[in-house]
């Protein structure tokens, strides 16, 4: 049953394109915000607007666990983690990038040129991966109920504001939150990219705790596509030629690492779990 649930998220996340209308229809933001107005302690604002939902819906899925209810566990597991992931923006991502990449004159500085295409990995990998994999993991885990905390962990960070004294705390949670999901993620990384090279980076920051995970997924994702440190190029053309191909790569890496998750989850099916 979880793998049918998590089959059909899949095909929704890559192919639907109003896959955020239930998102846009339940507002939990005026119900976070409504409580973050208040006069409370950090950790009874997070109570209220993050654990009270979970709760309701963890009750929820246990009483719907079993007999003829099955049905109804399906659809609100559906319902659920179709509310929790995020916007699936890779390919609306690597468009703007390569647009920028031809828009290059060639008088640009290199130095300037490969951190911000360094900046684009990282921050794509990092949303890519944030935007279904925690999720996928954590119904896994614990059913509709993890994959719920987990995107109103984010909502509520996101409601927050990165600024807000507030946020540190959520950041924690999140963080590990998201560390077995992103130790995954690597593994995946290594299976379908370039297996030994991202494999001994991934044994060595299998139990990193002082990296952030952008960073490490990052680097394996380079390994993995065996990306170039750019380090011999002299032109803005040459770089450029380069960075296509880098740009190509990782896509297809992302992308594959999503049926990868989808295969995690068929054989666990087939064990039972």
């Amino acid at each position: 049953m979880k793998f049918l649930v998590i089959l059909t998220i899949v095909l929704v996340y890559k192919y639907w394109s109003h896959r955020r209308y239930w998102r846009d229809q339940v507002p939990f933001v005026k119900y976070q915000n409504w409580f973050l107005a208040r006069s409370l302690t950090p950790r009874s604002q997070y109570l209220l607007c993050v654990g009270l939902p979970v709760l309701a819906v963890f009750t929820l899925s246990v009483l719907l666990a079993t007999g003829i209810w099955t049905i109804f566990w399906l659809l609100l597991s559906l319902i659920v983690l179709g509310y929790s992931i995020g916007n699936n923006n890779l390919g609306q991502r690597v468009t703007n990038q390569g647009q920028w990449l031809r828009g290059l004159s060639g008088d640009e500085p290199l130095a300037g040129l490969k951190v911000q295409q360094d900046q684009y990995l990282e921050k794509t990998t990092y949303a890519n991966f944030q935007g279904i994999y925690p999720v996928i993991f954590w119904f896994l885990l614990v059913g509709p109920a993890g994959a719920l905390a987990y995107g109103l962990s984010r909502m509520y960070l996101k409601n927050l504001g990165y600024e807000d004294s507030r946020s540190q705390q959520v950041e924690t949670v999140l963080y590990w939150m998201e560390w077995l999901p992103a130790r995954l993620t690597g593994f995946m990384f290594a299976l379908l990219g370039n297996f030994g090279r991202c494999f001994d980076a991934w044994v060595a920051g299998l139990f990193d705790v002082e990296q952030s995970h952008s960073e490490w997924l990052c680097s394996l994702l380079g390994m993995a596509i065996d990306k170039s440190d750019y380090q011999d190029i002299n032109t803005v053309s040459g770089f450029v030629q380069r960075a296509r191909q880098d740009l190509k790569a990782s896509k297809e890496l992302l992308e594959r690492s999503l049926f990868g998750w989808l295969g995690l989850a068929a054989i666990l099916a087939i064990v039972g779990w």
